[in-house]
């Protein structure tokens, strides 16, 4: 089992129009959400010592899935898939939700 919990927060920024720092884009969350989650995956097989064939057969997924993950290439993933995958590694995912009021 994967027992030591990784903690990660998000906080994102994009450029916007005149190269300004827009917060919060949802493009640039859902993104870095999917990286948080493979490198979450990426630290399971490097800890359990494990090729990427047998990360496969743990997470239900194909050898070339893992290499994608393993590489990063977060925009071949949807959120849903990532946490599957940690799901049969026997992984447990929450989320943290922030809000900012904009009335003050």
């Amino acid at each position: 089992m994967f027992g030591t919990p990784v903690s990660m927060s998000l906080d994102a920024y994009s450029r916007g129009t005149g190269g300004a720092l827009v917060r919060n884009d949802p493009l640039v969350m859902v993104t870095e959400i999917k990286r948080q989650l493979v490198t979450a995956i990426g630290a399971i097989i490097s800890d359990r010592g494990l090729t990427q064939g047998r990360a496969a057969a743990l997470m239900g997924v194909s050898q070339p899935r893992i290499s994608d993950a393993v590489r990063g290439k977060v925009e071949k993933f949807t959120i849903d898939a990532l946490v599957e995958m940690l799901a049969r590694a026997g992984c447990r995912t929450g989320v943290l939700v922030s809000r900012e009021d904009m009335a003050g």
